[in-house]
Parts: C-alpha cells; sequence; structure tokens
C-alpha cells in the first residue's frame, strides 16, 4: 500500500533530535538554527556519510530513487527547503576543514496556516467540542472565505470580445515530462480529439527558421489546429495541491469543459450527459497528517456543492462558480500582485481569451515574455493574496494547464522567437487577432 509522505518541517526536526546523522545538529540551545554537512561530490574526502539527510528524504519523499544519484537527493533536500521557507545564515560549503552550511527555522513552521493561526494561538481548536471552540472554529472558516454571500452586481465585466485580459504572467516555458524538449515536426498527427499533440519526431529550431521557414509553417499547422474557424479546441491538465502537496493528476480530454466537484468515489473524470462536462473529484483529504488542516480542507470541499465549471464558447474559456464555496483565481501561482480576483456565481465569466494568446505570441516575436498557458485557481481563500501569503500556504489550490496552448507555448519558447519570424505567419496571426 502507499504510503502518505510526512511533512518535512516535522520530520526535519526528528531526524535532527535523533543524532543518527554525523554533523547534523542544532547549533543554539533554542534550537532555532542547525548545522548540515554540505560537501560537494568531487572532493577526496567524500564519502556516504555526506549525504546520508538528503538520502533519508529521498527515500520518504518519493522525489528520488534511493539507488540514485546523491547530487539529485541533495538538490531536492535544497529545493524543499527553500519552499519551507527556511533561511540560510552561513553557506561554508567551501570550508577546507569542515564543509556545511547553517539554516535557521521557519518562524510560522507549526501553522497549518497564517490566517489560521492568530486564532489557534489563543486556543488550540477542539472541532467537535464546546461552544468557545466553535467559535473559534467559525472564525478561521469565515477568514477562508466558505458561504453566502451577495455577489456585486459588477463583477461581470463587458462580452470578451470587448476586453483585453489583464496580468500577463509568464508560466513555465519549458518541456514537461514524457515531451520531445524541442519543437517537433507534426507530421499530420492528431489524437483521438483531433487535437495537436508532440510526435517522437524532433526538429531543431536550426532546421526550422533556417531552412525556408518551415519551422513557422509548422507552427502555423499547429495554431490552425488548435482553432478550427472560431472554435478553440484543447484538452485540461488538471493539478489539484492541498497546502502546496500535489494530492491528484488527471487529464480531461472534452472540449466543452469540466466540472470541479467533490465527490470522492469518482476516481477519473466521468462524462456528465445532462452538461456534456466532465466531472472531476478533488480527492479526499484523508492522507494529510494535520488534523486542523484536515478539518479545514473537508469544510471547503464540503461546501463546494455544485462545484466550479471551466468551459469553452467560441475561443472564450470561461468560469462560473456553482457552490458555495468561493474561488479565485489568476495566471501564476507565483503571482503577488495583491489583486484578488474572484469568480462569480451570478453568471459565467470570461477567464482566458485564444486571440489574446495569440497575441502574446506576436509580442514574443517582436521581443517580449511569451503568455501563459494555464489557469491558477484557489478555493475557499482569497487570491492573489492581498497580504502574499504564498501559494504553498493555501488549503487547496488547482492548476489547469490548457495543453493545446502549453504546445504552442513550448514550440516558440524552444524554437526562439528568430524562427517565427515569418511574415506569411506574422500576418496569419494578425489576421487571427484581428478576427
Amino acid at each position: 500500500m502507499a504510503h502518505s509522505k510526512p511533512l518535512f518541517v516535522q520530520w526535519l526536526r526528528a531526524e535532527i533530535d535523533s543524532g543518527k546523522y554525523p554533523g547534523v545538529q542544532w547549533t543554539n540551545q533554542q534550537e532555532t538554527e542547525f548545522c548540515i554537512p554540505w560537501k560537494h561530490a568531487l572532493r577526496q574526502d567524500s564519502s556516504v556519510t555526506d549525504n546520508l539527510i538528503f538520502k533519508a528524504w529521498a527515500k520518504v519523499s518519493g522525489n528520488g530513487r534511493v539507488q540514485g544519484d546523491s547530487t539529485v537527493w541533495k538538490r531536492n533536500f535544497r529545493s524543499v527547503l527553500r519552499a519551507k521557507q527556511f533561511k540560510m545564515m552561513a553557506d561554508n560549503k567551501n570550508d577546507t576543514a569542515n564543509p556545511h552550511k547553517v539554516y535557521r527555522w521557519p518562524k510560522d513552521s507549526t501553522s497549518p496556516d497564517n490566517s489560521i493561526a492568530v486564532a489557534l494561538s489563543q486556543q488550540e481548536p477542539d472541532l467537535y467540542g464546546s461552544p468557545p471552540n466553535e467559535d473559534i472554529l467559525q472564525m478561521c472558516l469565515t477568514e477562508l472565505n466558505i458561504g453566502p454571500q451577495i455577489e456585486d452586481a459588477a463583477a461581470f465585466k463587458l462580452p470578451p470580445e470587448q476586453q483585453e485580459l489583464r496580468h500577463q504572467l509568464l508560466i513555465g516555458g519549458h518541456a514537461l515530462p514524457g515531451q520531445q524538449p524541442y519543437p517537433v515536426a507534426l507530421e499530420g498527427a492528431v489524437c483521438e480529439a483531433g487535437l495537436p499533440e508532440q510526435p517522437a519526431c524532433p526538429m531543431t529550431p536550426a532546421e526550422g527558421g533556417a531552412c525556408g521557414g518551415q519551422f513557422a509553417v509548422q507552427f502555423l499547422d499547429t495554431v490552425n489546429k488548435t482553432k478550427e474557424g472560431n472554435h478553440f479546441k484543447t484538452q485540461y491538465r488538471i493539478s489539484v495541491f492541498y497546502r502546496g502537496e500535489k494530492v491528484s493528476e488527471q487529464l480531461v480530454n472534452n472540449e466543452a469543459g469540466f466540472r470541479l466537484i467533490y465527490r470522492p468515489q469518482l476516481v477519473e473524470p466521468t462524462l456528465d450527459q445532462e452538461s456534456g462536462l466532465s466531472l472531476v473529484s478533488l480527492p479526499s483529504p484523508t492522507t494529510i497528517i494535520s488534523q486542523v488542516q484536515a478539518e479545514y480542507t473537508q469544510r471547503i470541499l464540503d461546501n463546494l456543492g455544485e462545484g466550479f465549471e471551466l468551459t469553452v464558447a467560441g475561443d472564450v474559456i470561461y468560469g462560473q462558480r456553482r457552490g458555495e464555496s468561493k474561488v479565485f483565481w489568476s495566471f501564476s501561482k507565483f503571482d503577488q500582485s495583491r489583486n484578488t480576483q474572484e469568480i462569480s456565481k451570478r453568471q459565467r465569466q470570461p477567464l482566458y481569451q485564444f486571440t489574446n494568446f495569440i497575441q502574446g505570441i506576436l509580442d514574443f516575436i517582436g521581443g517580449k515574455e511569451c503568455r501563459p498557458c494555464s489557469l491558477f485557481l484557489c478555493l475557499g481563500e482569497k487570491w492573489p493574496d492581498p497580504e502574499m501569503r504564498t501559494w504553498n500556504k493555501k488549503l487547496i489550490t488547482v492548476e489547469v494547464v490548457l495543453t493545446s496552448l502549453e504546445i504552442l507555448k513550448n514550440m516558440a519558447v524552444d524554437g526562439g522567437a528568430s524562427s517565427l519570424q515569418s511574415v506569411d505567419l506574422q500576418v496569419s496571426l494578425e489576421e487571427m487577432v484581428v478576427g
């Protein structure tokens, strides 16, 4: 049976206290800073004992093969230290006698969330206990934006044809696992749904842009497979995170869109005959170790009701909340704009327009960054966070990758702007934007 991944902060404290790793120890009496050996693998005096702590985390977390490369263990360990906001106080990895680093423990490491910590610091909640504790819980749930509310009638903006989407933030730009790391020659390949895909025939930028504009031709061919007439075609890769930990990933092969709900018995996307949308369930929070986090997560899930819909009409992607748990969105999990964006419950709301992505490709050819190919959702809590809390502090977040746009973006970025500098391609793209 699969075992749940331990929480890094609690795991690390226990490992330091165990004393079983040479050189891994507290450096002050308050146990707020600790030392860890950090020896380069190419040093003549390196040994297997130098990597024991990194190997131990790779083993329990599943983020690296136990028989794998020690540099991968160390890189993953360093990444999680950064993600959990450990602060490096001293970098002595080049010290001849004692290569090591010193880290400071994060201040809020014991809190399930900063917004919840204020209430919990006064009283430990008993989720099934006396009325005073229930008041604390209700205050926390209020902070989490769960429950009915009065919608602002002005929340729904002008029709998508008359408005410009905001916050064009860069997301990704690299090939995903399993995909070719180079742009590809799309030898007429189309998946079962008629959507563009990446076959196993890579085409380097030199073979594309330098040889009669072949790359630009192939790029336009992919664009035309993505938008036939006025109809935008894509699949959706949906990744769900509970406080930064990925708990599920599913691919929806339904051009009409999907509805995000909470029905744990649905282990894979299921077509809803009435609406024509695919039903996608968020997983049960039973694997969450923290009882408090699990309780708050469950409350949000229980209030999803009919959930959240993402649909396509023409070349526009719309979002609409159906349940009581509020839903907020952005183009990026790293959005620090503080401009909270709530998705309306009154009527569907335009989130993304294909022509804006095409305009972004034209901007990329002109030297700007490529536009996003995904949407980032936060359930029950404000996003982007007005107090700049990071995405991995949120109880439930969902990333929706528009796979057709992802393929186009990877082709553009990997091929380079110069490979797309074809007059015919730019004219065709400009015609799509003008409509």
